[in-house]
C-alpha cells in the first residue's frame, strides 16, 4: 500500500523521539532511563476504527500513525513524546521505500507524570 507523502506544512507537530530503556530498581520495580533524545516536526493522525479494532483482537493496539522526515535507527524500544502525551511505538516503516519518511504505528499511552514516565 502506498502513502502519500506529506505535503508543506503538514508536519506541524514538534515531537520528541525517545529511547527507554527499564532498568531494576530498589523497591523490585522498574525505573526507566530515557536517552538518545531526538526533536522532530511530523505529523500525527489517528488511525481508522477498523486498524484500531484489529489491533485489540491481536493485541498490538494502534492508536496513531507518526510520520517525520526519515531518522534511521528508530525502533520499538522508541517512545513519541508530543506535549504532555507519550506514545509507545508498535511498528517502524520506511515510508513507500524511498527513505525519505518514516511512519511509526504508536498506542498512546497518556499523559507524562512528574518523573518522565506513564507511571510516575
Amino acid at each position: 500500500m502506498a502513502y502519500r507523502e506529506p505535503s508543506a506544512g503538514e508536519l506541524d507537530r514538534r515531537i520528541t523521539l525517545r529511547l527507554r530503556t527499564d532498568v531494576a530498581a530498589r523497591n523490585q520495580g522498574l525505573d526507566s532511563i530515557f536517552t538518545d533524545e531526538k526533536k522532530r516536526w511530523a505529523q500525527i493522525k489517528p488511525v481508522g476504527t477498523a486498524v484500531y479494532t484489529a489491533g485489540i483482537q491481536t493485541d498490538v493496539k494502534i492508536t496513531h500513525r507518526v510520520t517525520f522526515y526519515y531518522l534511521k535507527g528508530i525502533s520499538d524500544a522508541h517512545e513519541v513524546v508530543h506535549g504532555a502525551i507519550i506514545y509507545r511505538v508498535r511498528r517502524v516503516a520506511d515510508m513507500n521505500g524511498t527513505r525519505r519518511y518514516s511512519i511509526l504505528e504508536v498506542e498512546e499511552l497518556g499523559p507524562q507524570k512528574p518523573g518522565g514516565g506513564v507511571y510516575g
